[in-house]
């Protein structure tokens, strides 16, 4: 499984998700742009990538076919890391 990592001060902020970017890239508001992150390594660095304040791990395949407001995403239990 693999996740995107959001934002979330920043998604707050702009009132949509913002991922973070791939490598040295800024955050972004396009998927193809955002950083994938495996579920193992979410995992073994939860404090980073789903901390909750800061940052939330979610599912690409949830982010992907979702169709609803943005901030389901970052408060429901159903895209973050295991």
């Amino acid at each position: 499984m693999t996740y995107y990592i959001i934002n979330l001060p920043a998604s707050r902020q702009s009132q949509q998700l913002i991922f973070w970017g791939k490598g040295y890239s800024p955050d972004t508001v396009h998927t193809r742009k955002a950083l994938v992150v495996s579920e193992e390594h979410v995992n073994a660095n939860l404090e980073r990538f789903d901390n909750g304040r800061t940052t939330r791990a979610i599912l690409t395949h949830i982010v992907e076919s979702h169709t609803g407001d943005w901030q389901e995403l970052v408060t429901g239990l159903k895209g973050e890391a295991a």
